[in-house]
């Protein structure tokens, strides 16, 4: 397997030991507060999650994989405790995606629209998951903004683009 981490943070600002050195957000509940001078808004917030989900897409689209599974599925919160924790970020969170959070289950199949929501409630650690194609490609997300990718095939062609897009690629 071909092993990266994919993510907003550029390696050049990490030490030695791999600890990042700049200040910046990590969670959705950092909107609102100020990082290096600039605040983070809903706006900029989202910006950067979509980035997350394109790369996905992305590779995705280059490995030909239409689909990809969950399990071990957790939930941060129970589902009222969860609406009153994002109540003031409500308006990211659409009706797909909360029905997403309540009824998403071991093995289930996520096409791209359901992909879409629920990795972004793992960004916003809001679920955990396993997520996956059988012997093809696995998605790791974490706290902090973190994302791991295992392909079966090299992704390399594609770092150019993933660049693009605005997140960095770290090879493992």
């Amino acid at each position: 397997m071909y092993k990266y981490e994919i993510s907003k943070y550029n390696p050049s600002f990490r030490n030695e030991k791999r600890k990042y050195l700049k200040e910046d957000w990590t969670a959705i509940g950092d909107i609102g507060k100020s990082f290096e001078g600039e605040l983070l808004t809903i706006n900029s917030y989202k910006i950067v999650e979509d980035r997350y989900i394109e790369v996905i897409n992305l590779v995705m689209e280059y490995l030909e994989i239409p689909i990809l599974s969950i399990n071990n599925v957790r939930r941060s919160f129970s589902f009222d405790r969860f609406l009153e924790i994002r109540k003031n970020h409500r308006n990211l969170y659409s009706q797909d995606m909360l029905g997403i959070y309540t009824q998403a289950k071991d093995l289930d199949k996520l096409d791209k629209e359901k992909l879409d929501s629920f990795c972004r409630l793992l960004l916003r650690e809001d679920i955990g998951s396993e997520v996956y194609f059988p012997r093809r490609m696995k998605v790791f997300i974490g706290y902090d903004f973190l994302m791991g990718i295992q392909t079966s095939k090299s992704i390399e062609s594609l770092i150019p683009s993933i660049e693009q897009i605005g997140l960095f690629v770290e090879k493992h």
